[in-house]
């Protein structure tokens, strides 16, 4: 009887395991970083249509970036590979008194929250900061218009 019983879990176990990563996979990730100031897409969506003095920071490669963004928004790569001092020149060259949002493809905000958290670091205040709830996954599924090169 009680070999019948493991044999029975032997077999289901992966089934559970799957259940588990599928259940994982649909409630998302834990966003990074979850102290840091958010936006919705909704609110810079208006924002982005009444033409609002902000600078948009697009996280992505350059080549997610050319095949398609937020309307207005600048390219600087996060990549945690890459020398961060070309990034953090970038970054110091950005205004300090202008809302800053940066935004990813992450479902987790990781690239773009790391970014605002960077902002932070080099002396920026986190009232001008903030990163886009869901990124540029969240502004293509509500089919707002990204613009390319």
């Amino acid at each position: 009887m009680k070999t019948d019983r493991f044999s029975y879990l032997l077999r289901i176990l992966p089934i559970i395991l799957l259940l588990g990563a599928s259940f994982t996979l649909l409630a998302g990730e834990d966003i990074v970083l979850p102290d840091l100031p958010r936006i919705s897409v909704e609110e810079l969506k208006g924002m982005v249509d009444k033409n609002a003095d902000i600078v948009i920071v697009d996280t992505r490669d350059g080549g997610s970036y050319a095949a398609g963004h937020i309307k207005g928004a600048i390219n600087i790569p996060y990549d945690v590979t890459s020398d961060p001092m070309q990034r953090q020149m970038m970054l110091i060259a950005l205004p300090m008194d202008k809302l800053i949002v940066t935004y990813c493809d992450c479902t987790d905000d990781a690239n773009s929250a790391n970014v605002v958290q960077e902002l932070y670091d080099l002396g920026y205040d986190l009232d001008k900061l903030k990163v886009l709830s869901g990124g540029s996954l969240r502004w293509v599924e509500l089919k707002y218009p990204m613009v390319g090169i």
